[in-house]
């Protein structure tokens, strides 16, 4: 869902998400007042069959290191509070 909302400004690569950081005039930047785009890769029929492979592909690696006991899952929806986490965990490790 959240990659499925994104929307970006092609001159500036600003980007917009509708969910945590909409323009303030659905569909225009908020600086230039242009038009924004939604990539091809992040529209939700696209973004669906990624997901769809993706489980293909990595579901057998999850169960493997699951069962190895070294999987470490971490929840959100932004980078930025996932990233701290990850990182803090991995150093950890290293």
């Amino acid at each position: 869902e959240r990659i499925s909302e994104r929307y970006i400004h092609p001159a500036s690569s600003r980007v917009y998400n509708l969910s945590y950081n909409p323009p303030l005039v659905p569909g225009i930047d908020n600086e230039t007042g242009e038009p924004l785009v939604q990539r091809e890769d992040d529209k939700p029929e696209t973004v669906r069959r990624r997901l769809e492979a993706y489980e293909k592909v990595t579901s057998p690696l999850v169960d493997y290191y699951s069962r190895l006991g070294v999987l470490k899952t971490f929840s959100g929806t932004e980078s930025d509070v996932i990233y701290p986490k990850v990182k803090k965990w991995l150093s950890s490790k290293l």
